[in-house]
This record gives structure tokens, C-alpha cells and sequence, in this order.
């Protein structure tokens, strides 16, 4: 190292040493190093590498062992001064040793009569009365059900006090309930039973019926706990189980008869003759169908129509009703079935508070809906030379019922093709080599074409005529139709 490098070298370090804590104590450190070792690498590196001389005015000068002792001395005091994370080694504290016998004192048990407490001269009724004074007032901690509606399936009722009621030794023996003055009004068919000293529940043999008020209530003059503690007031709590509701019914939508079967499955027993009375099938013009036309099916009927409904719960049973029409309804018409409020249940007096209804709609006589191209069609008007048309209609076709024959294009084209879609039972496909710009008028011969309800088609004449029209092979195309095997040919 060169002198100018030895100056210029603590002039850097200092700066750094002057942003230490001013109080901070360092220890001086040295470091022990062979200097001999040292210049021997050192000219090994230089006749290896090479010496480059950075500057020209510098010239490198050989220092002894005493100066670089004092160099490496200064260095290492600088560099020790800079730290400031330094800290003692962790050490957790010592365990606690687990302290240790000093001496063991045997007593005998039970202790002699002279250790004991003298017992007190009390009497058992001295104790009762002391036990009644400490129990305060019997009160009801809690009860079930607590809801004032029940819309579930219960089939148990509880009751628990503050103070046992019964004795331990009592639990096994049959002990009255309603001798206490607790009562369930009305009372279905169960018993009463005690869960523990201080608790007792009602078990229903099944479950509590249906469209029934139920009064839990506890007499405070009869109800006295072991401890001889009273109600301060008579203790009555009222609960209703759930009204008649209709569960399911058919048919929805569209119907494929004018005769259909209705169904309805309700959440309770019912009266089926009580029911059917009740219930009222209204025309979409008001006009209300008397029940002297409905027919009501028999047992087996209903078993063999309805199975599916019928054995998914067998708990449904005398839940459900069924019935017909005797003349046919009127076509493309909505028919609503609906189930009066302050109908009654074969469970329980309560009836129903709300109407229920649902609906159903008779097919419509066979027409046509659309037809493609259609000049009143905003998405395409025309069609291409050559390209196929299609025929929609309301209901699905009777297939055995399509004829080529009846189908008749003015003017005439040539190479004509009807096709009955397989995927689409309500529409039909026209092949045809039609000639551009030219218009094609479609008529259908009435009486025959017919549908899956053996509608046929009557077309009407004052209604619009079903025209293609057919532009040059410029015309813009949207797509061309394509159906599967089922053309006519006759």
C-alpha cells in the first residue's frame, strides 16, 4: 500500500466513525497476521498479473512490519467502532427446579371423633324449613315449543323448573304429572313422563296433529316443588300447528287433453267428499265450472295414475285427491284451480287462512305461426334461389298426416320437397328449386294435415296468405336450413 492510499484510507473511515453514538465504549481489537506471508503473496499476485499503474505520479513504496502493524491496529479500531448492533448471547432463563419434600404428615381417615365438628342439634323438619326458605318462588325456566306457530312435525312438549319437583328416588315410579297441575288441552294420544327432578315432557305416540290450538298450562296452586315452593302466577302458553296447504298439484302448462286428471296432495289428512266441495275450477272469463261436473276417481284409480306422488311419503295417505271433468273444456283456454280459505282438515278444527290457487291452458286449435322467409320479418325477408322454407305451427304435427300432395306452390317450382323436422315436431321444411326474383304463394289443403290432438288444419281464408319471396343470388344470406330423413313423397 501506497503512502497517499495510507493517508487518503483513514480520512474515508472517519466519516463513518462520526455517526456513532458520542457515549458509546468500543473495545480495541487487534488482528494478528504474518507480514513475510503477506508480501510473499503480494509479489506472487504481481508477477503473475502484472502491475498497471493507475497514475503515472504514484509510486508504490514497501512498508515495514512495524508500519503495517500500526496500519492493521487503526483499521481494526475504526471498523470495531462502527458497529452498533452487537449485543450479549442469549441465554434463557434457568428451569426451576422442582421443589422437594420436607416432610411427609400421615392423618388417619375418616379422623377420630375427637377431630371432628360436633354435629348440630337439628331436626329434619328444621332442615326442610331451611331448604324452603333458600329456594325462593318456583318459576318455569324454560318450555318447548316456545314458537306460537308450529310449522314443523312435534311430537314432544317440555317443561323445566328452577326446583326439583320430584324426588330422585322417584324417577323410576309413575308420578302424575297432572297431578301437579300441569296440563296439555286438548290432549292427543301419548303420556307424560319425568326427563329428571325438574324436568317433565309430553311424548306424543306419533306426532301432535295438524290445524290444532294447543294450551300448555300449569296451576300455581297445585304445583309445588320438593322444597314446597309455588308459581306466583298461573303459568298458560298457547301454540297452533300448521293449516291445511296444498303440496302438489298437476297438470301445469299446457294440457294435452280437454279431459284432464287434476291432482292435488296436501300437507294433512283430509275429508276427500269435505275437500271436493271446497274446491272451485274458474274459467280465464270468470265463468265457474259446478262440482256437479267434475268426477271424482276412485281409490285404485288414483293409485295407478298418481303412483310416483302417492309412494314417495308413505305418511301421505288420505292426503291427496283426484278428479276429471266430465265434458270438454273449451280450447285455448286458461283454467284455474283454486282452494278456498276456511277449508277444512281432517286433523284439527283450525281451517285455512289463505287461498291457494294454480293453473292450467288447454291446447289451441292447429294454425300456422310463421313461416321463413317472411317479407313482415325484420331479421330476413327473402330468400335465395334454390334455398329451402320452412313452416311453423302451434302444435306438434300428426307425421302419418303429411302428404306432399296437399301442399300446392303458384307458381309452380320445380323439384319440390316436404320434409317433416324430427327434431322439431311443429315445423316443416319446403325443398324447392326456386327461380330468382320472383314471389311463391303456399296453399295447404284443409281437412287433412292433422295434429298429436287429431286437430286437422283449416285454413282460414280471410287470414294472410303465406308468401316466399325469392331474390337474385346478390341477396344477402343468413343461413340455409337443413332438416333430417322424413320427406313426403306423395
Amino acid at each position: 500500500m501506497s503512502s497517499s492510499d495510507e493517508e487518503d484510507f483513514p480520512k474515508r473511515r472517519r466519516r463513518k466513525r462520526n455517526q456513532s453514538f458520542e457515549h458509546e465504549q468500543f473495545e480495541s481489537h487487534q488482528f494478528d497476521f504474518n507480514i513475510d506471508e503477506a508480501n510473499e503473496l503480494d509479489n506472487q499476485t504481481t508477477a503473475d498479473v502484472g502491475v498497471i499503474p493507475i497514475h503515472d505520479d504514484l509510486q508504490q513504496q514497501n512498508l515495514t512490519r512495524d508500519q503495517l502493524q500500526q496500519l492493521f491496529s487503526r483499521v481494526s479500531s475504526e471498523l470495531v467502532a462502527e458497529s452498533t448492533d452487537d449485543q450479549e448471547f442469549f441465554k434463557r432463563k434457568a428451569t426451576i427446579k422442582v421443589p422437594k419434600t420436607n416432610k411427609v404428615i400421615q392423618t388417619p381417615f375418616p379422623p377420630p371423633r375427637s377431630d371432628r365438628q360436633e354435629d348440630f342439634d337439628i331436626s329434619i323438619e328444621q332442615l326442610k324449613q331451611l331448604a324452603k326458605n333458600s329456594a325462593g318462588p318456583l318459576i318455569i325456566e324454560k318450555h318447548s315449543p316456545s314458537e306460537k306457530e308450529i310449522d314443523y312435525a312435534l311430537s314432544t312438549i317440555t317443561l323445566t323448573f328452577n326446583q326439583s319437583m320430584i324426588a330422585i328416588s322417584s324417577l323410576d315410579e309413575q308420578i302424575n304429572p297432572e297431578d301437579l297441575g300441569i296440563s296439555l288441552i286438548p290432549k292427543p294420544e301419548g303420556q307424560w313422563r319425568w326427563i329428571d327432578t325438574k324436568t317433565v315432557q309430553f311424548e306424543a305416540k306419533h306426532r301432535l296433529p295438524y290445524s290444532t290450538k294447543y294450551t300448555l298450562r300449569v296451576n300455581k296452586e297445585h304445583c309445588v316443588s320438593t322444597f314446597g315452593g309455588k308459581l306466583d302466577d298461573e303459568f298458560v302458553f298457547e301454540f297452533s300447528t300448521k293449516t291445511l296447504q296444498v303440496l302438489e298439484f298437476l297438470p301445469t302448462g299446457r294440457v294435452t287433453t280437454l279431459k284432464p286428471k287434476c291432482f292435488l296432495l296436501f300437507n294433512q289428512k283430509i275429508d276427500i267428499n269435505d275437500i271436493f266441495k271446497h274446491i272451485c275450477v274458474v274459467r280465464d272469463d270468470g265463468h265457474q265450472i259446478q262440482t256437479e261436473k267434475l268426477e271424482l276417481f276412485d281409490e285404485e284409480a288414483v293409485k295407478s295414475e298418481f303412483k310416483s306422488f302417492i309412494n314417495r311419503n308413505e305418511e301421505n295417505r288420505q292426503q291427496y285427491i283426484a278428479f276429471t271433468f266430465k265434458e270438454d273444456l273449451f280450447k285455448a283456454t286458461k283454467y284455474t284451480i283454486q282452494v278456498p280459505k276456511d277449508c277444512p282438515s281432517a286433523e284439527g278444527p283450525l281451517k285455512t287462512t289463505l287461498e291457494w290457487s294454480d293453473d292450467f291452458t288447454t291446447y289451441k286449435r292447429l294454425q300456422i305461426t310463421d313461416w321463413f322467409p317472411n317479407i313482415n320479418d325484420s331479421y330476413q325477408q327473402t330468400a335465395i334461389p334454390g334455398q329451402s322454407w320452412t313452416i311453423t305451427f302451434n302444435n306438434s304435427l300428426d307425421h302419418s298426416t303429411i302428404k306432399k300432395s296437399i301442399f300446392k306452390i303458384e307458381p309452380e317450382v320445380s323439384d319440390l320437397g316436404i320434409e317433416h323436422r324430427k327434431y322439431n315436431s311443429r315445423e316443416i321444411l319446403i325443398h324447392n328449386n326456386s327461380q330468382p326474383n320472383t314471389v311463391y304463394t303456399l296453399f295447404i289443403q284443409s281437412g287433412i294435415l292433422k295434429d298429436i290432438f287429431g286437430q286437422t288444419l283449416e285454413q282460414d281464408p280471410s287470414s294472410q296468405s303465406i308468401q316466399f319471396h325469392v331474390d337474385d343470388f346478390n341477396s344477402p344470406l343468413s343461413g340455409v336450413l337443413q332438416g333430417e330423413s322424413g320427406i313426403a313423397q306423395k
